[in-house]
């Protein structure tokens, strides 16, 4: 993978930081605080049984959380997240609680994130009440779609989760391997193969 100039991977996050009015000696801090890391397709970002000690801002690139069960055995896909659908990642079980969580991130495609650590981001939030309100509504927000995606799993077959999934959430269709939204509906990939051709 070519190396990447930080300032470069910075200026999608900062552009919105900006856009919120953060002042740039906050922006600096964030900066001061921030890893870029570049992975590769499959890598795995957290393993489950591990706790979540980062958040994640996905510049390009994608991953997959997977849920494993108590023996670490058959993975669910739970979520997704896209440069351009839910760029903000963390696995939820265990970023707020702090203990080791059930999650797997995995990336589903080369992929570039901005990592802080929780420790660095809580100091921040608590000397900057505007970065605080911004943090707290994407909170909110990806809980809101997290839960959203629960109901639609529980609530429908297979044939309309995934006319959900086209209609709602094409980036997902366009870019994560089936294997993951198969994955993600209960059913094999043969059977989301033949979704795909009733559906064209």
């Amino acid at each position: 993978m070519i190396q990447i100039e930080k300032s470069e991977v910075l200026s999608p996050l900062f552009a919105l930081l900006e856009h919120l009015h953060i002042s740039e000696e906050v922006r600096q801090r964030i900066a001061d605080n921030i890893e870029v890391r570049q992975l590769k397709s499959n890598t795995v970002l957290l393993m489950p049984g591990k706790t979540c000690t980062h958040i994640h801002f996905i510049v390009s690139g994608g991953f997959v959380c997977r849920y494993f069960n108590e023996n670490l055995e058959t993975p669910k896909t739970i979520n997704f997240y896209l440069d351009n659908l839910h760029p903000f990642m963390a696995s939820v079980d265990s970023y707020f609680t702090q203990r080791p969580g059930h999650c797997e991130l995995r990336a589903v495609r080369d992929s570039v994130v901005l990592s802080m650590s929780k420790k660095n981001l809580d100091v921040l939030l608590m000397s900057h009440p505007i970065l605080r309100q911004f943090y707290d509504n994407l909170v909110i927000q990806a809980l809101v779609e997290e839960n959203e995606l629960k109901l639609k799993i529980i609530s429908h077959n297979a044939e309309q989760l995934y006319q959900y999934l086209l209609d709602e959430l094409p980036a997902v269709v366009q870019r994560v391997p089936s294997k993951y939204i198969a994955e993600f509906m209960g059913i094999s990939a043969e059977w989301l193969s033949k979704l795909k051709k009733r559906k064209k």
